[in-house]
């Protein structure tokens, strides 16, 4: 008889999931053509069909080269980066959106941004089905994997880039897949297992060099092992591990085929190299040289709630337990480790992660761009540290499980309606304890995504039969938004460069300056223009339009 209540638990758990995971994919594919573009869409394009075509000619596959190369040709724009010098970037998603376009026949810009837009979401949720396999695995708790899964996917954030982030929602994804099977390593390293960790570890540091680390810690692990006596992991095993990843990172890295010393350097390089200025609380600070506080502090306000008190309970739990294990190591004793399992060998792991990446990104002056979507994938460890401050509660407070239950559905609907709120930026998110000074004194819309909808809005809006004249006053290029027009709506504007701005009718700022404003007036509003529009979510500026008065 409880044999049978087992089984009948087991499926309607896995009903549940697949229903949970349905829903998801149904709302995702009804809404991602409300999100925005961005300014790297149509340069990451171009990488596409230029490595395309260049795997095209290696293979010797002549039709497919012929048409990616004409592609390749057609992608043009003055502010564009050199693709021949800027060709570094991974290959896994690029190539991949350039096929589908061939294939699929797809013509009109606007739908092969859509497209590609599509493509990083399926790739999003493929990760978020292993992320609930981590949590499962190492919580064995419906009800932890469930609510943990949720504040992976509700994270506004990336739910919000999950839609176009084609570089850093990639990279996440896997690493989270390589995670899970570094945790499948942990419980059964089995010629499969370390096959497929190899791969999909290869393949994220060809996104990111970040991801090199993963192969790093698994040596860490075998020094454990041995100092431990534990003796689980054998010398043969990583050998075999190495193997295979160096054989997939040179395989799914074509820009090391020729030069693999060197290429690997230049990529390094490349992913460090962004130079800028960043406002950062009212003050432009180097992008190599930011505050040590600057990833923390805008994890803090980008970050909700919910998960940062969930976060913080299960962080100091397991600091805490990890300190009391380290000051009570005994040099003969069965318990002479920081782990006395696998599961917490687990949690080990991931705390080594999160305090590895926190420290370079924070104290190294690695170029963190706007924002901090460079570090987005430390989420993966915030999130798996908030799924174990759940499970310590549902631990503790057993006997109230219905209660707790309750109380968790009723934080998730409020951050289902904080991100209804901000649709389509969830990518803008802040806290809903963060002030407006704050909020209005960093750097928002940093990619651009609002300049679309504020063409399309205008060329709807404007009665005038003459071209509107429109010119960006901030540092973005607005023009390569022209393409993603309609041919009627085309001939309705003309873009200007901001030192012709006196020259336009209206002006578009997304509030980003390469400058520091207070003492250079090239981003000054003519005094002629009047602001006639300030776009806000939850008292967050996302961008002005000014109109010329004459």
């Amino acid at each position: 008889m409880k044999q049978n209540k087992i089984v009948n638990f087991q499926y309607y758990e896995k009903f549940f999931i697949i229903a949970l995971f349905s829903v998801y994919f149904f709302v995702a594919s009804q809404i991602f053509v409300d999100y925005g573009f961005y300014i790297d869409e149509k340069f990451h394009r171009a990488n596409g069909f230029y490595w395309l075509n260049y795997l095209s000619n290696f293979f010797g596959f002549t039709d497919l080269s012929q048409i990616s190369e004409i592609k390749l040709k057609e992608i043009e724009g003055f502010t564009l980066p050199n693709i021949g010098n800027w060709n570094l970037y991974g290959v896994i998603f690029d190539v991949p959106a350039a096929y589908f376009e061939i294939i699929l026949k797809i013509n009109n810009p606007i739908d092969y941004y859509q497209m590609r837009h599509f493509l990083v979401f399926i790739f999003f949720f493929i990760s978020s089905i292993f992320f609930y396999q981590i949590l499962k695995n190492r919580f064995n708790n419906i009800l932890v994997s469930v609510v943990g899964l949720t504040l992976f996917i509700l994270t506004p954030r990336l739910f919000g880039d999950s839609f176009w982030n084609n570089k850093d929602i990639i990279f996440l994804s896997f690493y989270t897949i390589s995670l899970f099977f570094y945790f499948k390593f942990i419980d059964n390293p089995s010629t499969k297992i370390i096959i497929l960790l190899a791969l999909f570890s290869a393949i994220g540091t060809t996104i990111r060099f970040a991801g090199i680390f993963l192969p790093i810690t698994l040596i860490f692990f075998f020094i454990i092992d041995k100092i431990s006596k534990r003796n689980e992991i054998n010398f043969k095993t990583i050998i075999f591990y190495f193997f295979y990843f160096f054989i997939f990172l040179y395989f799914f890295w074509p820009n090391v085929w020729a030069d693999p010393q060197g290429a690997l350097f230049s990529s390094l390089n490349l992913q460090m190299s962004w130079k800028g200025n960043i406002n950062f609380l009212g003050k432009y600070y180097f992008s190599g040289n930011l505050p040590y506080y600057y990833l923390f502090f805008w994890i803090v306000i980008s970050t909700p709630l919910i998960h940062l008190f969930f976060f913080t309970f299960g962080f100091y739990s397991y600091a805490k337990r990890l300190l009391l294990r380290f000051l009570t190591i005994e040099q003969n004793s069965i318990h002479n480790d920081l782990w006395r399992s696998r599961n917490e060998s687990k949690d080990f792991l991931v705390f080594i992660n999160l305090i590895f990446f926190m420290s370079v990104l924070s104290f190294l002056n690695i170029n963190l761009y706007n924002s901090w979507r460079l570090g987005y994938f430390l989420y993966i460890f915030i999130i798996y540290f908030a799924s174990f401050g759940i499970y310590l509660l549902i631990i503790k407070f057993k006997k109230n499980i219905l209660q707790l239950s309750l109380i968790f559905l009723t934080l998730i609907f409020f951050l289902t309606y904080r991100i209804i709120l901000y649709h389509p930026y969830q990518s803008l998110y802040f806290n809903a304890l963060v002030p407006t000074y704050i909020k209005n004194n960093v750097d928002v819309d940093y990619t651009g995504l609002s300049s679309f909808h504020f063409l399309k809005e205008l060329i709807k809006n404007e009665k005038s039969n003459k071209p509107i004249k429109i010119a960006a006053n901030s540092w973005y290029p607005l023009w390569r938004m022209v393409d993603l027009l309609s041919e009627k709506e085309k001939s309705k504007i003309i873009i200007l460069a901001n030192d012709q701005k006196t020259q336009a009718t209206y002006l578009y700022s997304n509030r980003i300056y390469d400058i520091d404003k207070r003492y250079y007036k090239k981003y000054d509003i003519p005094s002629n223009f009047k602001k006639i529009k300030e776009f806000k979510i939850d008292n967050t500026i996302i961008f002005d339009v000014y109109k010329r008065l004459d």
